[in-house]
């Protein structure tokens, strides 16, 4: 191709000699340079020569010339050569002679099979089309369109694969790398598609590479040969890549062989050919059977260890806290859990056993693999024995093996292969869901999609993930037990606020009962009796109805009609204040009253509201010598209503306002509950507002309930349902 070379040509291959030089050069002249610092000046040489290759003979004739094209060869190769050192830990190329081995023979014999098409065809020299050379020259071509992508593919890795302390050295020199084997991959490719070599491309090609040489030496200011790991998933798309590449190079070859049959049959062939192996091609790719057993190729070529257990931890917790859904809603959180250790070691279903109130352990979730019937196993069976004395995992086919006399005995000591087990060879492997060195459930999985030979390593993974798996489990069972403390003691806690209530009535009862003997004749004793016993009927009859209410609603919350859609209802917090102090003033007679001669709405459930009122004046009236006044006032301020208690009682101390008021079932009176304000304070934040006090030692007390006046017609919000 050197003939094909203009003056264009020449400069810009000029430039790329005299770029590469200096840049291996300057690499090679670094005090302690690096071995990595050393193949990559050793490639720059190379490149160099290749590109002084490309002048001297642009200026004395093709002839003068004839190794470039082994050089082009040469250049490619060493280029790749430093792209494995870089990544040669991280593939295991350093631990695993082996691999190493593999690598370096597949890549050297494509290497060769372009060397000996060269020497043995006069390829490079020929300007005919591919159609009229021999069937040598497309695939020569063909290889140089298999180097152009390893070398993107493992460049893809060095790239996604940088830090951020160290992403901007590695992308640079990625990026300068790319910028080579891109343009080889657009230059083979345009070749192969069209039959000639583009001259406009062959003439630039030189000053492109050199673009690359200020992105490479920047890229290695800091030595990055050291630091530089390839994650699994990252070598699993290389691999990948690099297959679905040479699959499409093979089929194109493939292709262009049907295509020399001639005539429109081998036209109509070819792209025949062609879409079916791109459908069998994505097929295979996209098989999960597939995409398994590569992985684990690649796991045990590679890597020292079978799995990244940074990936595999965050997947495995992410999977079970992400609340995943399927089509029919939200996957339960034990199948998440089955899902998280079958996904893996790629098995398709798995089952877990859970202990049965029968006694034993009985399947209690599945995750795909509804064929599945195991029996429950009892208490004292062999294989719980076994998890409970080793806590290690039981492999079926081991012990199918040593139940047919083709393994030596002694892997899981005296267990022998159970009935339900030997019946289904899809049971695999049964983990032990161990909890404070208690068994709490057996996870059985499935057998794997890909042939799999089990070590230490995966034996470790799973019951670590087992481990984990059973202190999932025990939180999930503390938090049902606590949902069911809690229902109950929402039930506690209304039943006190009733029998807080139900004492209130009992003293009015009782009340009436004293005065009923002295004056009992008097009719408007007898009206006013009748009137007490009515209402503390309506009283009892409401409190046995509060106690019924669903949790949450003890507080007053069936008022809170408006926050379910339904009208809110509306309370009068003026009749409500001359209700209370009416029928209070038969303990207390100095109760005062002011500003509930008018009506002032509010949303609200007037029963609760009567009853948090009641609760705030009859603790006034126990705190207050029998002739001290108490003031009960109703006052509107803004947007909002303010109900104020006050008495001139013994009063209660900062500490004690903080400390004690508020806190439910402590009291400082005899017999007393110790919920009164609670309860007040309760209903006040049920009802979308507050209760502030206000008292010092021996001066008295003030107790102020602030409410949200009702708002006008156009706006009327549900009161807010106060947690209790």
């Amino acid at each position: 191709m050197p003939q094909m070379l203009g003056t264009i040509g020449l400069l810009s291959h000029l430039v790329a000699a005299i770029a590469f030089g200096a840049l291996g050069a300057a690499l090679a002249a670094k005090r302690s340079p690096s071995g990595f610092a050393l193949s990559v000046a050793l490639a720059a040489f190379v490149t160099a020569f290749w590109a002084g290759g490309h002048v001297f003979a642009g200026l004395y004739g093709a002839d003068s010339i004839v190794w470039l094209s082994e050089m082009e060869t040469l250049r490619t190769a060493a280029w790749i050569g430093v792209l494995l050192l870089l990544q040669r830990r991280s593939l295991g190329l350093a631990d695993r002679p082996s691999s190493s081995f593999a690598v370096a023979v597949g890549l050297g014999f494509i290497m060769a099979l372009q060397l000996a098409i060269d020497i043995l065809f006069p390829i490079s020299a020929s300007t005919a089309p591919l159609v009229e050379q021999p069937p040598a020259a497309m695939l020569f071509i063909a290889s140089r369109l298999v180097l152009s992508i390893s070398g993107l593919v493992l460049l893809h890795n060095l790239y996604v694969n940088s830090s951020d302390a160290d992403g901007l050295p590695f992308r640079l020199f990625a990026v300068g790398l790319g910028v080579i084997f891109a343009y080889d991959l657009n230059l083979y490719t345009l070749h192969f598609l069209t039959g000639q070599p583009s001259t406009a491309l062959l003439g630039i090609r030189g000053a492109v590479n050199a673009l690359a040489v200020p992105l490479i030496f920047f890229g290695l200011r800091q030595d990055a040969g050291s630091r530089f790991h390839l994650s699994r998933q990252a070598a699993f798309q290389t691999v990948s890549f690099f297959m679905i590449g040479l699959y499409l190079i093979v089929m194109s070859l493939l292709a262009y062989g049907l295509r020399l049959t001639g005539g429109d049959w081998g036209q109509l062939l070819q792209v025949t050919f062609l879409a079916v192996t791109l459908i069998v091609g994505a097929l295979v790719m996209l098989s999960p059977k597939f995409r398994a057993r590569l992985r684990v190729r690649i796991a045990r070529n590679f890597y020292r260890y079978r799995y990244d257990y940074r990936v595999e931890w965050l997947r495995f917790i992410d999977m079970i806290d992400a609340g995943a859904t399927d089509d029919q809603g939200r996957i339960p959180f034990r199948e998440r859990l089955i899902e998280a250790v079958a996904t893996v070691l790629d098995c398709p279903g798995g089952a877990l056993l859970e202990p049965s109130d029968a006694g034993g352990y009985q399947a209690t979730a599945r995750w795909r693999w509804p064929e599945l019937d195991p029996p429950r196993i009892a208490e004292g069976a062999a294989i719980t024995l076994f998890f409970a004395e080793t806590g290690r995992i039981v492999e079926f086919d081991r012990l199918r093996a040593e139940a047919a006399g083709n393994a030596d005995g002694g892997s899981h000591g005296t267990l022998m292969l159970p009935d339900w087990a030997a019946a289904d060879r899809d049971i695999w492997l049964a983990v032990p869901l161990v909890h404070r060195d208690q068994l709490t459930a057996i996870l059985v999985l499935q057998r794997s999609i890909a042939v799999r030979d089990l070590n230490w390593e995966d034996f470790d993974l799973l019951r670590t993930l087992g481990r984990q798996c059973a202190s999932y489990l025990a939180e999930a069972e503390t938090q049902a037990m606590l949902d069911e403390a809690k229902s109950f003691d929402e039930y506690n806690r209304r039943f006190a606020f009733v029998m807080h209530d139900v004492k209130n009535v009992v003293s009015q009862l009782a009340l009436v009962a004293r005065n009923a003997q002295r004056h009992a004749d008097k009719p408007e004793f007898r009206a006013d009796m009748v009137a007490t016993l009515n209402s503390s009927v309506a009283k009892m009859t409401d409190l046995l109805k509060l106690m019924g209410r669903e949790a949450g609603g003890m507080a007053g919350s069936p008022a809170m009609a408006g926050a379910s859609g339904a009208a809110p209802e509306e309370a009068d917090l003026g009749r409500i204040l001359t209700i209370v102090a009416a029928a209070l003033r038969r303990q207390h007679s100095a109760i005062e009253l002011e500003g509930a001669e008018r009506s002032v709405l509010v949303y609200g459930d007037a029963q609760r509201l009567e009853a948090m009122i009641t609760h705030l004046v009859q603790n006034a009236i126990d705190a207050s010598a029998p002739d001290a006044p108490i003031r009960l006032s109703l006052r509107q301020r803004g947007n909002d209503v303010r109900i104020t208690v006050a008495d001139s009682g013994h009063g209660m101390s900062a500490g004690f306002i903080r400390e004690e008021l508020f806190k439910p079932f402590r009291s400082t009176k005899d017999g007393g509950f110790g919920i009164g304000a609670f309860e007040a304070r309760e209903i006040a934040r049920a009802h979308g507002g507050r209760l502030d006090v206000e008292s010092r030692p021996g001066e008295g007390s003030s107790f102020v309930v602030v409410l949200p006046k009702k708002p006008g017609e156009a706006r009327q919000p549900g009161v807010q349902v106060a947690r209790s």
